[in-house]
C-alpha cells in the first residue's frame, strides 16, 4: 500500500511531464469540435472536394493525379482491365474528370468522358460493408458505363479487405494522408491561407485517428516508462462510465415517487409510472420478472444512451391494443417502428447522449445532459403518451 501511495505521489510531483501531451491535444480542430472526425459522409465530402480539379482548394488536378498514379503504380499487376500506360495516365486531361457524390448511393465516383475512365470509391470509416453492396455497385457501373475502363476501390482506415477481392482494391487512409501531404508540398506557394488552415486541420485528423502520431506515441511511452507503477494503478481503478451513468439514472428515477423501476442493470434501465402500471395487465412473458408488457427502456451501451418505449412479448390482445394506440397517435410516438413484431416492438425512441459522447464531454456535462433530457421526456412526451394510453387502452 505504501509503495502504491509513493508511486502516485511521485507521479503528481512530476505532473508537468504531461504538459507536451496536453499542449498537442488542446489544439483547436474544427473537425473534432463539430464531432465529424469519424463521420463517413464528412470524409467523403472532403475527399470529393479534393478530387475535383476545379474546386477552390488551390490544388488544381494535383491531388487527383497523384492519387490515380499511385493507385496504378501500386496495383498495375491486378489492373488488367486498365489498358493505359503510366505515361498515358500522366498525360491524361484530369480537368475533364467529374466528381459525383452518392450517385446511386456510391460514395465517390470519378468520371472522365474524354478518357473513358471511371474510378469508384466505397468509403467505410466506422460502418461495415453491407451484404452484396460492392457487387451491386459494380453491376450499376458496368451497366451504365460498359465501354469505360474501371477501377473499384474499397477505402477503410486500416485497408480492410473487401468482400469482392477479385474486382475491388483495398486502400487505406494513410494513402489519402500521404497524397494530400505531397500535393500540398507541390502547391504550397499558391494555396490560400484559409484553405491551408482547413487542410492542415484535416491532415491532423487523419494523422491522429487513422495514420498515427509518432511524436505523441513517443511522449506517451516516455511517460509510461517513467511512471509505470502509478499509471498501472490508475488504470486498474479507472472509472466505468456505464456504471456511473447507471447509478446516476437510478438517482433520478428514485427521486420520483410515481416511477417504478423494473430493471436496473449497467446496460438496461427499465421503468414505468404507477398510472400506466395500474392500467396494463401484467401478462408479459419472457422479458422481465415483473411480467410487464410495456416499459420505458434506457439502453446504456454502444457508446451512446438511447431512451425507448417498448412493447415486450406477452398477451397478444394487449400488445395489439398498445400498438394501435401508437399508430392512432403517431405524432406523439416519435421514433416508432411501423412494423409490429411478435416479441419486441419499439413505439418510441429518443437520443439522450450522442454516439461517442465519452470522447467529447466530461462527466459533469454528461450528468447535466441526462437530467435535462430525462426531465423533458417525463414532463412532455411521456405525459402525453401516458394520457393517450390511459384514455384508449
Amino acid at each position: 500500500m505504501d509503495d502504491h501511495i509513493a508511486a502516485i505521489e511521485k507521479f503528481l510531483m512530476d505532473i508537468e511531464v504531461l504538459d507536451p501531451l496536453e499542449a498537442r491535444l488542446a489544439e483547436f480542430n474544427v473537425f473534432q469540435t463539430l464531432n465529424i472526425h469519424q463521420t463517413e459522409i464528412r470524409h467523403s465530402n472532403v475527399l470529393g472536394w479534393l478530387f475535383n480539379p476545379t474546386e477552390n482548394h488551390g490544388l488544381g488536378d494535383t491531388f487527383l493525379k497523384k492519387f490515380i498514379q499511385t493507385i496504378y503504380f501500386n496495383n498495375k499487376a491486378t489492373l488488367s482491365n486498365v489498358e493505359l500506360s503510366m505515361l498515358e495516365l500522366t498525360m491524361m486531361n484530369y480537368f475533364d474528370f467529374e466528381v459525383r457524390r452518392e450517385w446511386n448511393n456510391i460514395d465517390i465516383m470519378l468520371l472522365s468522358e474524354e478518357n473513358q475512365f471511371i474510378l469508384v470509391i466505397e468509403n467505410k470509416v466506422l460502418s461495415k460493408e453491407s451484404d452484396q453492396q460492392l457487387n451491386k455497385y459494380k453491376s450499376i457501373i458496368d451497366t451504365h458505363y460498359s465501354n469505360y475502363q474501371k477501377v473499384y476501390l474499397f477505402l477503410t482506415p486500416d485497408g480492410d479487405p473487401p468482400s469482392d477481392e477479385e474486382n475491388w482494391i483495398s486502400i487505406d487512409y494513410e494513402l489519402m494522408y500521404s497524397t494530400l501531404l505531397n500535393s500540398l508540398r507541390l502547391k504550397s506557394g499558391v494555396i490560400n491561407e484559409r484553405v491551408r488552415q482547413f487542410l492542415d486541420q484535416y491532415i491532423e485528423i487523419l494523422r491522429r485517428y487513422f495514420v498515427g502520431e509518432k511524436d505523441i506515441e513517443k511522449i506517451c511511452r516516455e511517460i509510461y516508462y517513467k511512471h509505470q507503477k502509478a499509471l498501472d494503478l490508475i488504470f486498474d481503478f479507472k472509472p466505468d462510465i456505464y456504471l456511473d451513468i447507471k447509478n446516476y439514472l437510478s438517482e433520478l428515477l428514485y427521486e420520483r415517487s410515481d416511477v417504478i423501476i423494473d430493471t436496473l442493470s449497467k446496460t438496461y434501465i427499465r421503468f414505468i409510472t404507477r398510472e400506466i402500471d395500474n392500467i396494463i395487465p401484467r401478462e408479459g412473458t419472457g422479458w422481465t420478472r415483473s411480467n410487464r408488457i410495456l416499459l420505458v427502456e434506457i439502453q446504456n451501451r454502444n457508446d451512446k444512451l438511447i431512451l425507448k418505449i417498448i412493447i415486450g412479448p406477452g398477451n397478444h390482445m394487449s400488445r395489439i391494443k398498445l400498438f394501435e394506440i401508437s399508430e392512432k397517435q403517431s405524432n406523439l410516438f416519435k421514433g416508432r417502428l411501423k412494423k409490429f413484431s411478435d416479441k419486441f416492438t419499439q413505439i418510441y425512441s429518443t437520443e439522450i447522449l450522442p454516439k461517442n459522447y465519452m470522447d467529447q464531454y466530461d462527466f459533469e456535462w454528461i450528468k447535466a445532459k441526462i437530467k435535462k433530457e430525462y426531465n423533458d421526456f417525463m414532463a412532455n412526451d411521456y405525459e402525453k403518451i401516458s394520457k393517450a394510453i390511459a384514455e384508449d387502452f
